[in-house]
């Protein structure tokens, strides 16, 4: 068995447990017919078009259904990503030499694992202590454990641009809800991220994107870079294929009656996030992620896999 370093539930056997985009027939009928039409075009498809066709058409796309999202308009350094997850690590190298990690309880298990990797004693839980100059925030907006934006989160910004803190922001569930608030025009951000792998059955094919304001030439500009395009181009042509057929609400759209409904069967609330409902009363204990609610999936459960 491999080392776990966190103390997150497996919960990937359970009906309700982790989290994934629902295996839409449709969505997966415009993800196949994209993969075709990529691989009998092959010889004559621009890789440099497709790139940027993506970039543009995501960066546009993902904040397209929240009005109330401020300052998107200024993070113009895009770069195609391997999900969110190669951004992560890109962050990490940059900001990891002396640094305190701090994270939300809750927080996506591959942060959770970096905790227990690699800051070990240089990490504090953002509800544990004040924000200090040393220190560097990764959180997901919408919480990875609530698919809400977390409550605190202006005044963490806050405090993160009054301490010169680089935060990283991890969105890649916004597209599971609609008119979010969020105020991206801190300083002290650094990143925003997100990829396409809980909207859309493309969980193996890692599909993401990296927005800055600012270049900081790292390995992941170094492969975006014209002309050379050390990506995954199918990915990026797939993406562009799906956001270019489906508004960036529609999953939310489609779904949302089944979320109330199966959220009333269960007894719980139903979260900003489609996919999910948040057990407030404690009768799914096996679900909680270390906060005080617990989040349950309801897309594997909708498209027959559990």
């Amino acid at each position: 068995m491999p080392t776990r370093y966190t103390n997150l539930p497996d919960n990937k056997e359970k009906p309700f447990g982790g989290a994934y985009s629902v295996w839409d027939v449709e969505t997966c009928a415009t993800r196949d017919k994209a993969v075709k039409e990529y691989i009998e075009n092959l010889a004559s498809l621009d890789d440099e078009k497709i790139k940027k066709d993506f970039l543009g058409t995501y960066k546009n796309w993902i904040f397209s259904t929240h009005p109330n999202i401020k300052g998107w308009q200024d993070y113009n350094e895009l770069c195609f990503t391997q999900g969110t997850t190669e951004s992560f690590a890109q962050f990490y190298l940059r900001f990891r030499e002396n640094k305190r990690l701090r994270l939300a309880k809750g927080e996506y298990f591959y942060n959770q694992m970096m905790k227990g990797l690699w800051y070990k004693e240089n990490f504090a839980w953002l509800d544990e202590d004040e924000i200090r100059q040393n220190d560097v925030v990764l959180i997901s907006v919408p919480f990875s454990d609530t698919g809400a934006v977390p409550n605190n989160l202006e005044n963490l910004l806050q405090q993160c641009d009054d301490n010169n803190v680089p935060v990283m922001l991890d969105l890649a569930y916004i597209n599971l809800a609609i008119n979010l608030e969020v105020d991206l025009t801190h300083p002290c951000i650094e990143y925003v991220v997100s990829s396409l792998s809980k909207v859309f059955p493309v969980e193996l094919y890692r599909i993401g994107i990296r927005m800055q304001r600012k270049k900081f030439e790292d390995q992941l500009y170094v492969i975006n870079e014209d002309n050379y395009n050390y990506i995954n181009v199918l990915s990026a042509f797939v993406g562009y294929k799906l956001m270019k057929t489906y508004t960036a609400d529609f999953v939310y759209k489609k779904y949302r009656i089944k979320q109330l409904e199966m959220c009333k069967k269960l007894d719980v609330d139903p979260s900003p996030c489609v996919y999910f409902g948040i057990d407030k009363k404690n009768q799914y204990q096996e679900y909680k992620r270390g906060g005080d609610t617990a989040r349950l999936c309801f897309s594997r459960v909708w498209d027959g896999r559990m």
